[in-house]
């Protein structure tokens, strides 16, 4: 049995298990106050209560699909022919880290869950964004980019998470929409570990994939779940995490250090959107933290497309950046050159967009 099968296996265990984990929330979110009402704001266009409580059934997955893979591991060392036992000095090493990370999910999806029942103040969400994924940089996840700094790499890594984490919830403002980027970011982070035979990122990557896949089997248009702030957070702080622990350039094999930005033009799209959604509002006068419908998803459909065809245009868009990222593993600086003037293209086209076109 090869790895390929491994990661296919906890890709599909996970998408099954989210989709019956999502399908208990919509019964009990209703009982729980875990409900989403419209309340005439610009930015919803949902009519009827909706459960929102789509963040516990995606991190309950997760967390069982892990947890069950961790105890198969060690009680069935056999499995896969013997390939898993030289994995498992591998797995008592990554241990820490994986508790770390068990831990910045479970607590960011909790606090976007708490969030959802009894709205916080920005200030005191942020409070806490940054206490806990400071928690998770203390425990040794960090990057350096270069700089054997441990101060600058805890305060990157700390930057670098609550923006991913803030910034997937900025966009989680269709049916589909969130889930579908994180599906798609989530593959290109397992493709690039599973190449350089990172099976711990490889594994946890499909995992994340795979919770998000089977979310959007309840939430696609239209939507009988959403996932809110739990769930935004959740899938935030999951690719942001997989996304510093990948290894994106080898001295040996890339020809430039460009691949270290694989991650930031993985994302780039839901990035650029935050920017210039958080521009518009300042221009405004508006505050940054309150939802409208000035993202790039909204100008789609005051352009005429239907709001799921609006979803599947952004995540194209995300794939087109995605696919031309992973290039840069083995491209030279000339073609370093091509992918950022595709980049440059890219947003220039959707700058027009965003600050060219009227909101009505």
């Amino acid at each position: 049995m090869s790895w390929n099968i491994l990661y296919i296996a906890a890709w599909l265990a996970a998408a099954i298990l989210a989709t019956v984990t999502t399908a208990i929330c919509r019964k009990i979110a209703p009982r729980l106050g875990f409900v989403d009402k419209p309340k005439q704001e610009a930015h919803k266009s949902h009519k009827a209560p909706t459960p929102v409580l789509g963040g516990l059934g995606m991190v309950s997955a997760w967390l069982l699909v892990i947890i069950g893979g961790l105890a198969v591991a060690k009680l069935v060392p056999s499995i896969a022919g013997g390939r898993i036992a030289p994995f498992l000095d591998g797995i008592n090493a990554v241990l820490p880290k994986m508790l770390a990370i068990m831990f910045g999910a479970t607590a960011f999806s909790i606090l976007g869950m708490c969030d959802d029942k009894n709205a916080f103040s920005a200030k005191f969400k942020f409070l806490w964004q940054f206490v806990i994924a400071g928690c998770v940089a203390a425990s040794g996840i960090r990057v350096f980019l270069f700089v054997e700094n441990p101060i600058f790499g805890w305060c990157v890594t700390v930057m670098w998470i609550v923006t991913i984490v803030n910034v997937l919830n900025f966009l989680d403002n269709m049916d589909g929409l969130a889930g579908g980027i994180a599906a798609i970011a989530a593959f290109f982070f397992f493709f690039i570990a599973a190449i350089r035979g990172q099976h711990f990122v490889s594994m946890l990557s499909a995992v994340t994939g795979g919770v998000a896949i089977g979310f959007l089997m309840h939430n696609r248009p239209p939507a009988k779940i959403f996932m809110g702030d739990g769930g935004s957070h959740f899938l935030g702080f999951c690719l942001a995490v997989t996304g510093l622990l990948t290894t994106f350039y080898l001295p040996n094999e890339s020809p430039t250090p460009a691949p270290v930005l694989i991650p930031l033009l993985v994302l780039s799209l839901p990035l650029f959107d935050a920017v210039a959604v958080v521009i518009i509002r300042m221009r405004l006068h508006l505050p940054i933290y309150v939802g409208d419908n000035r993202h790039i998803s909204h100008r789609f459909v005051q352009l005429g497309l239907t709001r799921p065809q609006a979803v599947l245009l952004v995540c194209l868009l995300c794939l087109i950046q995605g696919a031309g990222a992973t290039t840069l593993l083995w491209l030279p600086a000339y073609g370093f050159f091509l992918i950022l003037l595709q980049t440059i293209a890219l947003f220039s086209l959707v700058s027009i967009i965003q600050f060219c076109h009227k909101t009505e």
